[in-house]
């Protein structure tokens, strides 16, 4: 009876795939894809007062999406997946506007999101295929630069904020005039040496990304030369 209780309370307390997608960490996710295309939606409209304080939010449930998952243990791929691709939408959809309105840095825009697409991809493809359960997670030979911003929370959240902040303020300076307009000028040249610190963040990422692939690839190569030369 003991036994049969047993198997029935451990079935009862299994996660299916529904539980996973219930999790508080990726409802804020959702909350923040419906923010995002609000915020879209109010780019294309002309409402730059609503598109930032979308975006904002967005922003800062970033934080609380990771806050969550930590307090009711609920990490999963899946959030993570969400929240970088989240991330990378939200933050491409703004340059891509950005691009419309200023044209003339349409090629520095395109850099830029080449880069931060292209080194996360790479940072979480290395992390998954190396076995990680977290592509924020460093080895102890990771290179000091990568190990400093991913696990110091508040070295993370101050860069992902300045760089985000960086590229609102240029959106939201382009409709302002007066006093407001020179307050966020300020605001924006305190942000711009934090965005440049992220994105040589991305710069190296993406080199040491690289480069951990292309070692596991040699190791793998290697490794089966050997066996086929046994063999």
């Amino acid at each position: 009876m003991n036994k049969k209780q047993n198997i029935s309370d451990t079935k009862s307390t299994m996660l299916t795939y529904k539980d996973v997608l219930l999790f508080v960490p990726n409802i804020i996710g959702y909350t923040r894809v419906l923010l995002t295309t609000i915020a879209v939606f109010c780019l294309y409209s002309e409402l730059p007062h609503h598109t930032v304080i979308a975006y904002v939010i967005s922003e800062f449930l970033d934080v609380a999406d990771g806050y969550f998952a930590r307090k009711f243990n609920q990490c999963s791929k899946f959030g993570e997946v969400l929240d970088m691709i989240t991330d990378r939408c939200t933050t491409t959809c703004l340059i891509t506007y950005l691009i419309i309105i200023y044209p003339q840095f349409s090629v520095f825009y395109c850099f830029l999101i080449s880069m931060d697409i292209s080194s996360h991809y790479m940072q979480m493809y290395d992390s998954l295929s190396s076995g990680s359960t977290n592509h924020k997670n460093m080895d102890s030979d990771a290179h000091p630069i990568l190990k400093a911003y991913y696990t110091n929370r508040q070295i993370l959240f101050w860069l992902c904020f300045g760089n985000e902040a960086f590229f609102i303020l240029s959106y939201y300076v382009h409709y302002l005039s007066g006093f407001p307009r020179t307050l966020v000028y300020v605001l924006l040249a305190a942000s711009f040496p934090v965005f440049l610190v992220k994105n040589l963040i991305n710069l190296v990422q993406l080199f040491y990304a690289s480069k951990r692939l292309a070692i596991n690839d040699a190791t793998q190569i290697n490794q089966n030369q050997n066996k086929s030369k046994i063999v």
